[in-house]
């Protein structure tokens, strides 16, 4: 159950567009310039409702989300969410 609660390096780095090994040398540049999340003591995790809150506080998701019965490529939020941070840091998939 815990598992649910953290998001590891892998995820959170494809979630905002860079690859795991930048995010593991720049999270700590990235959340004193932009307020991202700490990572868990522990290791290289974060909580994940951090990194989503993060996430739509930085207005990456489109601006309004398609109706229930639409739900195709545009209207994936998270993917519109790392094309956003890509385009922003310069970073390459």
């Amino acid at each position: 159950m815990l598992t649910d609660e953290i998001a590891p390096l892998e995820e959170v780095a494809q979630a905002i567009g860079v690859k795991p090994a930048w995010l593991k040398r720049n999270w700590l540049k990235i959340h004193e310039r932009e307020n991202f999340p700490r990572k868990i003591p522990t290791g290289f995790v974060w909580p994940r409702r951090a990194v989503e809150v993060w996430l739509r506080s930085a207005g990456q998701f489109a601006p309004a989300p398609l109706p229930a019965n639409q739900n195709g490529q545009e209207g994936d939020a998270i993917a519109a969410a790392a094309a956003a941070l890509r385009e922003r840091y310069g970073a390459r998939p």
